[in-house]
């Protein structure tokens, strides 16, 4: 195979792996359930969640500067915890509830501790 076709089957690779991590995140699951439930190589899934990770931190990083992602509206999934609260999965593999009505300040501050990894 030629430098081009390496490129593009990397690229492809990239895509497929970007979508497997990206789906066990938002998932819910703890890896290796995600992984056995969809037949993923679990090996395979943490090395390819780690490179696209380094390489989200050489700048390619399209999610917010911040490093978390959000999940989906709580109070919609989940009508238990509250209409308006919002579900946060961060990079590290934490989730953040946060409840409708909490004070800018205090969440600025939990969200700018979290970015600089204090």
């Amino acid at each position: 195979m030629n430098s081009a076709g390496n490129q593009t089957g990397m690229a492809a690779r990239r895509q497929r792996w970007g979508r497997i991590v990206s789906e066990a995140g938002a998932s819910g699951l703890p890896t290796r359930e995600y992984c056995r439930k969809h037949d993923v190589d679990e090996g395979q899934f943490y090395r390819w969640r780690r490179i696209l990770k380094s390489e989200a931190g050489k700048g390619k990083r399209q999610a917010t500067e911040a490093g978390f992602v959000l999940v989906r509206a709580a109070g919609e999934a989940r009508p238990e915890s509250g209409a308006g609260a919002l579900e946060l999965l961060l990079d590290r593999g934490w989730r953040l509830r946060i409840p409708s009505g909490v004070e800018e300040t205090s969440l600025r501050t939990v969200l700018k501790a979290l970015a600089t990894g204090a």
